[in-house]
This record gives structure tokens, C-alpha cells and sequence, in this order.
């Protein structure tokens, strides 16, 4: 059966600091904790090398919200002043660069913490070469399968959204976040403490319209043709 994996990588880690750096880390593992939690052990992650993440999806359809939340969990972690250096504006325009892998896998196995198979290939390949070639200036979301009409057509999608997403303000991505999560406008309202119009302002500001309808679509893919 078709899998997926995410490979993940946070854009111009260095750029901060040893407390902003172990707040993200720590997300981030939250993240991929509650991700488990709600597969009851179907999905999973891991992060490593303290600014790279791996994650296993047993649903392929499910990958393109993570990818999703994934980058708006980064992105809507710290609120930036107007004045940043070049290396953290990176951070603050990408927050992650990751890519989406859709194939068989021999092993996904939590416990001894290995992936192996067609779906991490497509993922780790298009992740290690767009880090090559510095790709993040023009894009931080990619797509691989083993279907070449499919992959040029998600691909073009995720162009789209990557544009969409790279200025969004950290409130912009907290509220997506929660929108991706299924969360109304009057429960996102309670929970960030804010006005119903203020969400649904960012909401029309940021696209979620356009966002949802692509994760639809995604959603609704037959990956085993």
C-alpha cells in the first residue's frame, strides 16, 4: 500500500538563539507527539540533528494538512519586529522547507526508529537537493511520487501555497494552524482570545479559502494509480 512521508528541515537554524531554538524543538516534538497520539500509533515522527524532522504517514491522503501545520507551527512560534537580518527573515518567510514523499515503504518500524522504502527516498532526495541548491529562496514545499503527471501538478499547487503562506504574519499562521486543525472561527476566537471578525479578517487575508480547497483536493487523490 502507498505511504507517506514528510521530510522536514527548519530554514536558517542558526540564525537563532540557543532559547528560541529549544522552544521550537520542543513544538515541535509536541507536535509529533500529538500526531501519534490521535493515529493511535500510525503516524509518526521524529526530529534529529536538532533541526531536521521525518515523518511517517499511514494515510497518504492526510499529508498535505500536516505539511501544512508543520509549517504554520513553526511560522506563528515567534512574533518578529520590523527590523530582522537577512537569516532570520528566511526563518521568518519559510519557517521550514520540507518535501512530501508518496510511494511503498519496505519498513516503517517506531520502535527501532527506521524508514526505509520508496516514500522517504522521494522525500529525503527532493529535501537534500533543494538544501544543495539553496531552493528555499524560491520555494519550500515539494512534492515527489513515482507518478510524473501527479508530481507536476502537486508541485504547482504547492508553488501556489508557498506563496500564499510566505508572508503571513505570525497570527496568520496561528489562526491556519487552528483552521487546519478543524477548528471554527468562534472556537479560535475563544482559544486566542480575540474577536470573531479579527479571525475571519486574517482568515480572508491569508487565503483560507484557496488553502482549504487545496488540501481538499489533495485529500480526495487516488495515489495507488
Amino acid at each position: 500500500m502507498v505511504k507517506a512521508t514528510i521530510s522536514a528541515d527548519i530554514v536558517s537554524s542558526t540564525s537563532l538563539s540557543v532559547e528560541e531554538l529549544s522552544l521550537l524543538q520542543s513544538k515541535i516534538r509536541w507536535f509529533l507527539e500529538g500526531l501519534s497520539e490521535k493515529s493511535q500509533g500510525k503516524n509518526w515522527g521524529r526530529l534529529f540533528k536538532g533541526d531536521s524532522v521525518e515523518i511517517f504517514l499511514f494515510d497518504p491522503h492526510e499529508a498535505l494538512r500536516v505539511a501544512l501545520l508543520l509549517k504554520t507551527l513553526v511560522k506563528k512560534t515567534f512574533s518578529w519586529g520590523k527590523e530582522t537580518n537577512a537569516r532570520r527573515e528566511l526563518f521568518k518567510k519559510y519557517g521550514v522547507r520540507l518535501a512530501i514523499g508518496i510511494g511503498e515503504m519496505r519498513t516503517a518500524d517506531r520502535q527501532q526508529d527506521i524508514m526505509d522504502g520508496e516514500a522517504i527516498y522521494f522525500s529525503g532526495r527532493l529535501l537534500e537537493k533543494a538544501t544543495k541548491e539553496k531552493a528555499t529562496l524560491k520555494r519550500s514545499m515539494l512534492f515527489g511520487s513515482s507518478n510524473p503527471l501527479l508530481t507536476e501538478e502537486i508541485n504547482m499547487m504547492l508553488g501556489m501555497l508557498d506563496v500564499m503562506l510566505r508572508n503571513a504574519t505570525s497570527r496568520q499562521n496561528e489562526i491556519l494552524y487552528h483552521k487546519l486543525l478543524g477548528h471554527n472561527e468562534e472556537e479560535i476566537a475563544k482559544e486566542l482570545k480575540i474577536r470573531q471578525s479579527v479571525v475571519n479578517q486574517h482568515s480572508s487575508s491569508i487565503g483560507w479559502n484557496a488553502i482549504e480547497s487545496a488540501v481538499t483536493y489533495f485529500e480526495k487523490l487516488n495515489f495507488e494509480q
